[in-house]
């Protein structure tokens, strides 16, 4: 009695390895995939006529742009990529040395990240050019400090961007503008 259990059960697996898998039903063609949008630029470039000097980290990693913007109203633009736009934040903050600079955010502007800007300030442009360590601050993020980039001239910066804003440039109680 004990074959019948044991010749059953060898009859099932001969029929298992007889038999073949269904068939799978042909896959329905996929439509094309639409293309792929073009990526914004890491680091988009300069509007015409503007001086800029990119700010790195210790990696070498470019985080904070400053564009020097000549014409009838000067402005010194920061632009930060890893910053998320905030409604309710209108002020990015940028630090050099002990001294904080506050500049408005644009959040209407489609380039990435936090994009600011303001007057042309003096003292800015002295503790730059002095090479002090750079930061800045939009809400709760910040980045910094930060230094020049590598083969970036920030005394050639400071100079254009001093000749960009002319007289209209601004300078801090007790500070002298230089040439």
């Amino acid at each position: 009695m004990r074959l019948v259990p044991v010749a059953a059960l060898l009859g099932f697996s001969l029929v298992a390895c007889g038999s073949e898998p269904p068939p799978v039903p042909p896959e329905a063609p996929r439509p094309p995939a639409a293309p792929a949008a073009p990526e914004a630029p890491a680091t988009p470039p300069p509007p015409a006529g503007a001086e800029r000097l990119a700010f790195v980290d210790q990696a070498g990693e470019p985080r904070l742009l400053l564009d020097c913007l000549g014409g009838p109203r000067p402005a010194l633009r920061a632009s930060v990529a890893e910053f998320r736009k905030i409604g309710s934040e209108d002020r990015l903050t940028l630090g050099a040395g002990n001294e904080a600079f506050a500049l408005v955010a644009d959040l209407a502007d489609p380039s990435p990240g936090v994009v600011a800007s303001g007057a042309i300030d003096l003292d800015l442009l002295r503790r730059i050019g002095d090479r002090r360590p750079v930061s800045a601050v939009y809400g709760a993020q910040s980045v910094g400090p930060l230094r020049p980039a590598d083969g970036m001239a920030p005394d050639g910066f400071v100079v254009r961007c001093r000749a960009l804003a002319g007289p209209q440039g601004q300078g801090r109680a007790g500070d002298q503008a230089q040439p």
